[in-house]
């Protein structure tokens, strides 16, 4: 339960943010931080520093309000990269089309009174395909559904932009409520100095927790970062939703029942 501290203008905020990796036979973190040159950040995340209110930073007076200040919001991130038309771990299938099927389950799940955004980068490359607002069900299937793969794998810009886009929604809420980012991809970022960045600033500044399930992957991926990511493995469409149910299901007002793995 988020609360305000008695007697401050700012927030104590309890925040899940998700990350979903369907990924193929990556490097380990450190592997690939030294490739790229880049660090994985060794530092206590925001989320163990109790005394630490500062995110999402000061409202301006002049900000209008949500209506509903406790609720929860998601930001989707989902990768239509070319890799993405590989067939394995799809039953025959390619990755993108079993992806599609989960994720329109999970919008499915998600009640009324929640938040979503969806951004994803296809063939037509990276864009906010909606902002962060009331759950639309409808539009969020519809723009997924049109997805065609063929793209790099812009993973730090797509971070950025949905760690943004949460944040002023935090704003918007007083800092109550529940944050989330759920990024669906299948491989190596291709800004991955950007994508570390990101990840330690999400981590370090904020109260967001990351959750990745990996897709057709073991345990190497870049983003298995034990102690500052909560990482998961699916090999089929079943594990890919019983995922997805794990998530869920740390929000006590989901019914997760209404998901069923093929």
């Amino acid at each position: 339960m988020n609360k305000k501290s008695n007697g401050s203008s700012k927030f104590v905020i309890t925040a899940s943010s998700t990350l979903f990796l369907l990924a193929c036979g990556q490097q380990t973190p450190e592997q690939q931080a030294k490739a790229e040159n880049v660090s994985i950040v060794d530092e206590k995340t925001y989320a163990f520093r109790g005394a630490d209110q500062s995110w999402p930073g000061d409202v301006a007076n002049d900000s209008i309000l949500a209506t509903n200040l406790h609720a929860k919001n998601f930001y989707i991130i989902v990768d239509g990269s070319g890799s993405m038309k590989d067939t394995s771990c799809g039953n025959g299938r390619q990755r993108i089309d079993v992806a599609k099927d989960s994720i329109n389950q999970f919008f499915e799940a998600l009640p009324n009174d929640t938040n979503t955004g969806l951004y994803i980068f296809d063939e037509r490359g990276p864009r906010q395909a909606i902002s962060l607002q009331a759950t639309n069900i409808d539009g969020l299937k519809n723009a997924v559904n049109r997805m065609k793969a063929g793209s790099k794998t812009p993973l730090g810009k797509s971070i950025g932009v949905g760690y943004a886009a949460l944040t002023e929604q935090a704003k918007k809420q007083q800092g109550y409520g529940e944050y989330n980012l759920v990024i669906i991809t299948d491989g190596a970022a291709s800004d991955t100095s950007l994508m570390f960045n990101k990840i330690d600033e999400v981590m370090t500044r904020s109260p967001v927790n990351i959750h990745t399930i990996g897709f057709c992957l073991e345990q190497g991926h870049s983003l298995n970062q034990p102690g500052r990511i909560n990482y998961k493995s699916a090999f089929n469409s079943s594990e890919l939703i019983d995922g997805l149910k794990s998530v869920l299901a740390e929000a006590e007002s989901f019914d997760t029942t209404t998901f069923e793995g093929s």
